[in-house]
C-alpha cells in the first residue's frame, strides 16, 4: 500500500490568513452603537427565530451596558457551544432576519 503524501505545513502568516474571521469582531464602541439600535420587542421575533432560543434582547442589553461577562452568560445558558455556533450561524437569515428593525428599514 503506497504512503500518502502529507500536506505541507502552513506558515504562521498563511495559517492566520486562511483562518481569519470573515467579519472582524466589533470593538466596544461599535458593539454599544449596534446594541443601542435594539427595539426590545415584546414578542422578540429574534428569540423565536433562533434555533437555540437565545435571549437576544437580554444579551444585547448587557452588551450596551458593557456587561460582557453577563452577555456571555446569557448566550451560554441557551447554547454551551455558542462560540462554534456563532461562527457558522446565518444570523442575517435567523435573528437579524426576523428583527423588526431590519424589516422596517428594508421597507423604507
Amino acid at each position: 500500500m503506497p504512503l500518502r503524501d502529507t500536506a505541507p505545513k502552513l506558515s504562521p502568516e498563511k495559517y492566520e490568513q486562511n483562518f481569519a474571521d470573515i467579519t472582524p469582531p466589533m470593538n466596544a464602541r461599535q458593539a454599544a452603537i449596534g446594541a443601542a439600535r435594539c427595539l426590545y420587542c415584546f414578542d422578540a421575533p429574534c428569540i423565536q427565530a433562533c434555533p437555540t432560543r437565545i435571549d437576544v434582547p437580554g444579551f444585547i442589553m448587557r452588551i450596551m451596558t458593557s456587561n460582557v461577562r453577563g452577555a456571555a452568560c446569557v448566550i451560554l445558558e441557551a447554547n454551551i457551544l455558542a462560540e462554534s455556533c456563532g461562527r457558522v450561524c446565518p444570523t442575517e437569515v435567523l435573528c437579524e432576519g426576523a428583527c423588526g428593525l431590519f424589516a422596517y428599514s428594508e421597507r423604507n
